[in-house]
């Protein structure tokens, strides 16, 4: 071998030895993960935490707070030991055990769809893109057949459970657009393949993906800067008048119109599936979550506005909270004893949004919470449910409702919080319309929260106008079947351009009418 060919033989041998070692020391260092029966190396790098590892590893930790600390709902066991894996640094060897993946109900269930319009061929995919659950029905738009569907809790449920944290993750991160745009738009792709793969059709027959999500989620989708809609006066980039977006796997992408930052897509395409502007009856639409957006109309227009309602209605922010999957106690009532319905069957692993609402309503009918909120310790209450309860050294009660659910003082405050913020609103679009809740014919409440709350228990706590108690009806997914609308008809493109129009938005941040609404709104 000639020599300057053997040197640069050795060159390249010396620096693929030195590219092995470096790369070997950045991942040497790994944890093990067993989830269920399945045990994954998975390699860190220095001062990592877990969950930061985990999640690049495809592991969806829950992180309420976006991984600040606060919430709790990142604790793993680490060997055998729970800790929060948002600050927890991450150590060679450690043993991680993660629960199987649980499963819950999403809801797809939707109002009576129109018949397809004629004359179109081809494939549309509908997408409810929800800040908690994403949803996807494929359609045959030549017959309106629905071929398939698919649905998941949303992939960047890690950075966050609403979308003021993931707003946060965007500014704070180096990448944290890209990130949750390619999260999200990863995950819809793979919704879609699923439904096609159900359906046994192809990618290149689907002529349209239409997406109807708040403005936070379809600004993401979009990879759009979202860092506005999160300080005063929350103008969005866009609010999407146009519809259209960028590509997904060269598939046209249409977003249904917002009409302000914190009423987004979602609520306009709920909108035009309710019918709210083709009925002359006085109607209060409500899709209640982590955020309240709510309208107030008729065939005449109508008010609308949205409430930072909080986490508490998702599950977080909870001790015991948890989103409505497998172990939640969806239900509760009493009859010499406390009843429960558990999402699953089997043993109770925590409380969803509806079975908190049950619960406290049950306890202010019982004697335990009172007008204030005051959690009462077990001296303070009634005789028949002192075995309930416990003190937390504070002077408040604890309430066990079984041996994994328990409900603090913060507890309560943070419903509080959540149910004052939806009944001031309520109030304000009542007072600007110059009407009173007897003038209401009906209150739908669209999406998953509102399909499974108990509207004697809305009202009890006072979340809900009691004049409207037997007006109250559930809607299922009114964002998906405004979606399917527009993939079914065309000609419904042009009735949702409406909608913003004969929308007048109240900002509530900063208005005395809400302030004082929202005070009168916290005790029970």
């Amino acid at each position: 071998m000639p020599l300057d060919k053997e040197i640069y033989f050795c060159i390249k041998y010396y620096l693929y030895i030195i590219y092995l070692l470096y790369g070997w020391g950045k991942l040497v260092s790994s944890i093990q993960v067993q989830q269920g029966a399945k045990i994954t190396p998975v390699p860190f790098e220095a001062g990592e935490t877990l969950l930061s590892a985990l999640r690049r590893a495809g592991y969806s930790i829950p992180a309420a707070c976006g991984g600040k600390g606060r919430c709790g709902k990142c604790r793993v066991k680490v060997n055998g030991v729970p800790r929060l894996a948002c600050k927890t640094k991450a150590q060679d060897g450690d043993w991680i055990d993660l629960p199987e993946t649980m499963r819950g109900v999403i809801l797809t269930d939707t109002l009576t769809l129109p018949k397809a319009q004629a004359g179109r061929s081809g494939l549309g995919a509908a997408v409810d893109l929800g800040t908690t659950t994403v949803a996807l029905r494929l359609f045959d738009r030549a017959d309106g057949k629905l071929l398939a569907q698919a649905q998941d809790w949303n992939a960047q449920a890690p950075y966050g459970a609403d979308v003021i944290s993931r707003i946060q993750h965007t500014m704070e991160a180096s990448d944290g657009l890209g990130e949750l745009s390619r999260c999200i738009r990863a995950q819809t792709e793979t919704l879609l393949g699923q439904t096609l793969s159900a359906a046994g059709r192809k990618t290149d027959e689907v002529k349209e993906l239409i997406i109807a999500g708040n403005t936070v989620m379809q600004h993401l989708f979009d990879g759009r800067e979202v860092a506005s809609i999160a300080r005063a006066p929350f103008q969005p980039e866009t609010l999407f008048e146009d519809g259209t977006g960028e590509l997904l796997s060269g598939i046209p992408v249409q977003f249904a119109p917002c009409v302000a930052g914190y009423v987004g897509g979602d609520i306009t395409a709920g909108l035009l599936a309710d019918g709210l502007f083709v009925q002359p009856e006085l109607r209060l639409f409500l899709d209640i979550g982590t955020n309240g957006e709510m309208a107030l109309g008729n065939e005449s227009g109508a008010l609308c506005c949205a409430v930072a309602s909080g986490p508490a209605f998702e599950g977080a922010g909870i001790s015991c909270g948890m989103p409505g999957i497998t172990g939640a106690v969806s239900h509760v009532s009493y009859d010499r004893g406390f009843l429960c319905d558990i999402v699953g069957g089997g043993e109770a692993k925590g409380i969803c949004g509806s079975g908190l609402v049950d619960l406290v309503a049950v306890l202010l009918e019982r004697g335990v919470i009172d007008e204030s909120g005051r959690l009462l310790p077990p001296q303070d209450a009634p005789e028949d449910m002192r075995r309930y309860l416990t003190e937390d050294g504070r002077g408040n009660g604890v309430f066990h409702l079984t041996k994994a659910v328990s409900l603090t003082a913060r507890d309560v405050r943070n419903l509080q919080l959540a149910k004052a913020a939806v009944a001031g609103g309520i109030r304000v679009l009542l007072e600007q319309r110059g009407v009173t809740a007897d003038d209401i014919a009906s209150v739908e409440l669209a999406g998953g929260f509102g399909n499974y709350l108990s509207p004697e228990s809305a009202v009890r706590i006072g979340m809900l106008p009691r004049a409207c108690l037997s007006k109250i009806k559930p809607l299922g997914n009114a964002a998906l079947a405004g979606a399917s609308m527009l993939a079914l008809d065309g000609e419904n493109w042009r009735k949702l351009a409406e909608i913003p129009e004969k929308c007048r938005y109240l900002e509530l941040s900063g208005r005395d009418d809400f302030s004082r609404a929202f005070t009168d709104s916290l005790t029970f």
